[in-house]
C-alpha cells in the first residue's frame, strides 16, 4: 500500500513515551485500550514507525528480518487498540490485516481486511482522504490471502481423504468452496474499484487460475501486460498462461 499513510501527529517527545510505557492492557483479549485523542495520535505515530518502512520493504518484495517481524508483533497491538477506539476508522483494519499477513495469521489478515471493506460498504467508514483506496487495497490483499487459505484447506482435503477422514475432508471442502468464493468477490470489487491496477488484475488472474477459468485468467493478464508490461509479476504471470 505505498499510496497510503497515517497522518503523524505533531510532536512525539518525552509525553509520547511515558504515555506508551504506561498503557495498560486491561482488555480480556490484552489489547490496549485507548481513552482519548491524544493517546490515539500517540499510537497513530508510534504504528507509523513500527510497521510502514517494513509494509515498504515487504511491498517492493524484499526480505525483512525477524527483529522485523517483532517490530510487527508490536505494532499490531496498536492497531487494534486503534481498531477499538475509532472503529470507523478502516485505515486501522488495513494495518492490522497487513501485519498479520506478514506475519503468516491468514485467517486474521482476512477478518480485519474483510471488515475495512464492510464498513466502507455499508458506510460505515469515517469520511477522510483514502479511505476508499485504501478499502480497494483491502480487497487486493483480501483476495490473495482468501486464496492462500483456499489452497491449504485443498491440501486438508486431500490429506483428510487419504486417511479415510471423510467428515474432516468434507468440512475441509466446504471451507475451501468458502475461500475461492470470497476470493474472487473480493478481487473483482477491487478491480472495479480501480481497473487500470495491473496488481489487481494479477490478483484476480491467479484466482481465476485456481478456479480453472483459463480464458478469464488470460484476459486479466492480457490487459496487465499492457498498463505494466516491465512488471515482475505481470511477466510471471503472463508466461505461466502462455501469453
Amino acid at each position: 500500500m505505498k499510496s497510503w499513510s497515517i497522518g503523524v501527529g505533531a510532536v512525539l517527545g518525552v509525553g509520547a513515551i511515558m504515555f506508551l510505557s504506561n498503557l495498560k492492557a486491561d482488555s480480556p483479549s490484552g489489547i490496549d485500550f485507548i481513552r482519548d485523542d491524544r493517546q490515539y495520535a500517540e499510537v497513530n505515530n508510534k504504528v507509523a514507525n513500527l510497521a510502514f518502512g517494513i509494509f515498504s520493504v515487504v511491498d517492493a518484495d524484499g526480505a525483512i528480518t525477524d527483529g522485523d517481524k517483532e517490530k510487527l508483533r508490536e505494532a499490531v497491538k496498536y492497531f487494534e487498540a486503534m481498531c477499538v477506539y475509532n472503529p470507523k476508522r478502516i485505515q486501522s483494519y488495513y494495518g492490522a490485516g497487513k501485519c498479520y499477513m506478514i506475519l503468516g495469521e491468514k485467517v486474521k489478515a482476512a477478518e480485519r481486511f474483510e471488515q475495512a471493506i464492510l464498513n466502507k460498504r455499508t458506510d460505515n467508514a469515517e469520511s477522510q482522504a483514502g479511505a476508499e483506496l485504501t478499502a480497494y487495497e483491502c480487497a487486493g490483499l483480501l483476495s490473495a490471502v482468501t486464496l492462500d487459505l483456499a489452497s491449504e484447506e485443498v491440501a486438508n482435503y486431500n490429506s483428510l481423504s487419504q486417511a479415510n477422514d471423510m467428515k474432516g475432508a468434507e468440512a475441509a471442502q466446504k471451507r475451501s468452496k468458502i475461500y475461492y468464493a470470497k476470493a474472487l468477490e473480493f478481487a473483482n470489487y477491487a478491480v472495479k474499484g480501480v481497473p487500470m491496477s495491473h496488481r489487481y488484475l494479477v490478483d484476480r488472474a491467479y484466482v481465476n487460475l485456481a478456479l480453472k477459468n483459463v480464458e478469464s485468467a488470460k484476459e486479466d493478464i492480457a490487459k496487465a501486460k499492457v498498463i505494466s508490461p516491465d512488471d515482475s509479476r505481470v511477466k510471471v504471470a503472463a508466461k505461466l498462461l502462455g501469453l
